[in-house]
């Protein structure tokens, strides 16, 4: 829809920047050292919810659907459904507290649920430490 370069490549082009030319010349000052190396993993962190993002709100709606039991349809707005998913989580969070998931197996398919969505967060928040957890649960 865009002219290049695209949003994935600016960001990246700004994160290369910040890692091949800004981190050396600011490494002696640790403050400032600090603060360049948080700014590109928010760029990492952006990289990859632009390239993560419409799969997972794809995955989180269904999952959500299999709770509720129903085939409500992932409206086609992105910002539309990005927005309706974050109601239906917090009717979730409600349900949640009005004892809907005490049943053992509303409870299993409410953890599987709330597994899969951490492990999605992890993915673009922190893809190391995810794989960290990954290698722990099979013993690698």
């Amino acid at each position: 829809m865009y002219d290049r370069p695209s949003l994935t490549e600016l960001l990246d082009a700004v994160r290369v920047h910040l890692e091949h030319q800004v981190v050396p010349a600011v490494k002696p000052d640790p403050r400032l050292y600090f603060h360049t190396l948080v700014a590109i993993n928010l760029l990492k962190i952006a990289e990859r919810e632009l390239q993560y993002r419409d799969a997972h709100l794809q995955t989180a709606w269904q999952r959500l659907n299999d709770l509720e039991a129903n085939e409500k349809a992932l409206p086609s707005d992105a910002q539309e459904a990005l927005d309706t998913l974050a109601l239906r989580s917090d009717r979730l969070c409600q349900d949640i507290r009005a004892g809907v998931y005490d049943a053992e197996a509303r409870r299993r398919a409410l953890f599987k649920h709330l597994l899969l969505s951490t492990r999605e967060q992890l993915e673009v928040a922190s893809p190391r430490f995810l794989q960290t957890v990954q290698q722990e649960e099979t013993g690698n």
